[in-house]
């Protein structure tokens, strides 16, 4: 008991550490966190009726779509005044008077935005003057929470974009264009479905905030706690046991949440104490963390937030997303499993001692049914539901369930507690889709994304793989800093033409920008996952985000088999086609491992960790044929192993 006493302590603890550190490196989580009680009941007021809105309208139907997203979206710009400072030196207790005067200014914007619609519409399309200076003031208003809740790098991104529309004619080269006049600019982002107002608010507005409060219901009913509880009982006991129980855990809590840093904080603040406890180095410790973290991302069934964006930009279920998410987010796993569980070996690491495992039975008993809401959101997406639906019947049931004990019981105050929760995690997820917006604009005003791709293929030469890996680093540069949700949305908008001119086709392009999207969140040297890791563990952020890089490398390899080999996605004619994809992907992830970490049975010789190494991506090429050299190639490998095991026990002097 004492024992457990010190780990909830040590968790505690380095939950304050993760929070800190949070707050250092994401601009979102900058938010007033001491705010007087009046202040708080007027937030709370809000965010309840924000909350309240959507809950009902994700049921009920929606007004008019650019009113509803306008709606959205000033709700957002309210909160976000209220909650994020201007600067340092602002009052952390309360809004001060400018940021108050900006809330007023977004709420009479919105009104007017919603009420001058009907005329708008009334006359075709035409602008009147009003119309263009409250455009512009609304405009000002985005960016300006998008430098309090998102930070520079998306401001600068969207502001640099909005100024090639306006100076295009200035620019050299294939990248000049006509130029187009302020009001022609705010009429694009303000009156019509791009901009603002576009798709990727519309997904902000619909499904992600709906699936925001979802994951809210849950973590609040104890699923998060069901889920450590079970991934420590599963886990801990093994070699390495803790690292294991980390990557378990971060792929159930990341079903529910999808944010990396969060997740790191969340599974971190009791896995990481106890690597370092059982042997595994600092560093190691928050790598794991992080990069387990990071595809909670990608883990069916809800998979964070880009799912949802691509389900709008390609057109198909989102049920067909996660179902073909299923496959590459086991290889992920799997690919960092094997890492650390031949680390452990290689070291001689055991497993959690049974005094310092949690009572299992106790928790599956007290949370073991809120399990249920899951199924129930399986169950009515594999109706046919739509998502909104689905999610909707799930908070419900959430509601209801949570009843059955008192461990879980959501009442009138938890739910208070999850509408304030919510309404400020949408906050950062709208922001940074409505400048997004901004950028999808002036890409199709001006035709940039054409030009871009037109160039890459070009500078490709015909081969694809080339522009593959142009398209990677463009993904992973345009996500250093932003947030997952704006990083798919833009390198979506330049990469997956660039794909589509070489014969790629969409769905597969979308899936490729996505993963790379979602790993931007450890590849150094912006790595925020691995910086809230890092700073939980102890050790110094660019070791952990190299060594969170090399664990999850596997994630930067499959992505290309998306293409080459579509089976891995479920793109195929032959069910036996998929399996045999998804058999030879584990082994082939299991020998990547084995290169990767140098041992298996015993230290390997460089030569035989490039044997794993070909063997490996034999295996990950499709086809029987190159299966079948990385499985002989394989097989010398191991055979060439054992005789050097062998020789070495003859070798040894006898006890």
């Amino acid at each position: 008991m004492k024992k457990k006493a010190e780990i909830v302590a040590q968790g505690e603890n380095i939950v304050e550490v993760a929070e800190k550190i949070i707050e250092q490196k994401e601009v979102e989580s900058r938010w007033r966190k001491g705010l007087g009680s009046t202040w708080k009941i007027i937030i709370a007021a809000i965010s309840v009726v924000f909350i309240g809105y959507h809950l009902y309208t994700s049921r009920f139907g929606m007004p008019e779509t650019i009113k509803h997203r306008a709606i959205h979206v000033g709700f957002i710009l309210v909160l976000a005044f209220l909650y994020f400072p201007a600067h340092r030196k602002s009052p952390k207790g309360r809004p001060s008077w400018f940021d108050v005067g900006l809330a007023v200014i977004s709420f009479a914007a919105t009104v007017y935005t919603v009420w001058s619609r009907d005329a708008f519409t009334a006359r075709a399309g035409v602008a009147v003057w009003h119309n263009i200076w409250v455009g512009g003031l609304y405009v000002l208003l985005v960016l300006e929470a998008c430098r309090r809740a998102v930070g520079n790098q998306l401001l600068i991104l969207a502001g640099l974009f909005l100024l090639y529309a306006a100076f295009g004619r200035y620019v050299p080269g294939v990248l000049s264009h006509r130029g187009y006049s302020l009001e022609r600019i705010i009429y694009m982002m303000y009156m019509t479905g791009q901009g603002i107002f576009g798709m990727p608010i519309g997904v902000s507005s619909t499904y992600l905030i709906i699936f925001v409060v979802l994951g809210a219901m849950l973590d609040k009913s104890g699923l998060s706690k069901l889920f450590n509880d079970t991934a420590m009982s599963v886990g801990g006991r093994f070699t390495g046991g803790p690292a294991k129980v980390s990557v378990i855990a971060s792929a159930l809590i990341g079903m529910i949440q999808g944010s990396a840093a969060t997740n790191v904080a969340t599974t971190g603040a009791f896995t990481i104490p106890l690597m370092k406890k059982v042997g595994y180095k600092p560093a190691f410790a928050g790598a794991v963390e992080a990069a387990a973290s990071t595809g909670g991302q990608f883990m069916p069934p809800i998979m964070g937030s880009v799912a949802f964006i691509m389900a709008e930009f390609v057109g198909v279920p989102y049920l067909t997303i996660a179902t073909a998410a299923f496959i590459p987010a086991v290889l992920y796993f799997a690919a960092v499993f094997f890492q650390i569980d031949l680390r452990a070996r290689a070291l001689g690491l055991k497993g959690i001692g049974k005094e310092e495992m949690p009572d299992t039975k106790s928790t599956i008993l007290r949370y073991g049914h809120m399990i249920i809401p899951i199924g129930v959101l399986l169950w009515l997406l594999f109706q046919g539901r739509t998502p909104l639906y689905a999610a909707f019947y799930t908070v419900v049931a959430t509601a209801v369930l949570s009843w059955m004990r008192k461990e879980t019981r959501i009442d009138h105050k938890v739910l208070k507690d999850v509408a304030v929760n919510s309404a400020r995690s949408s906050i950062s997820i709208g922001v940074a889709m409505a400048n997004a917006g901004f950028v999808v604009a002036v890409l199709s005003m001006t035709g940039i994304g054409a030009i871009l791709a037109d160039n890459i293929v070009a500078l490709s030469q015909g081969r694809l793989w080339i522009a593959l890996i142009l398209s990677m680093v463009v993904s992973i540069i345009l996500g250093m800093g932003l947030p997952t949700s704006a990083c798919y949305v833009i390198a979506a908008s330049i990469t997956v033409p660039i794909l589509t001119k070489m014969g790629v086709p969409l769905f597969q392009a979308h899936f490729f920008t996505l993963y790379y999207a979602a790993l931007s969140t450890i590849t150094p040297p912006v790595a925020l996952a691995a910086y809230v890791g890092a700073g939980m563990a102890g050790a110094k952020p660019n070791e952990v985000g190299w060594i969170a890089f090399r664990l999850a490398l596997a994630g930067f390899i499959v992505p290309f088999f998306f293409i080459y080999a579509p089976e891995m996605i479920l793109i195929s004619d032959s069910a036996w086609a998929i399996v045999l994809s998804a058999v030879s992907g584990l082994a082939g992830v299991f020998l990547l491992a084995i290169a990767i970490e140098g041992y298996f049975l015993m230290k390997l010789p460089v030569y035989l960790r490039a044997v794993a190494l070909v063997a490996a991506v034999l295996l990950l090429i499709p086809g029987w044929e190159t299966d079948l050299m990385g499985l002989g190639l394989a097989a010398l490998g191991t055979l060439a192993i054992l005789l050097m095991k062998s020789r070495k026990a003859k070798l040894a002097p006898a006890a």
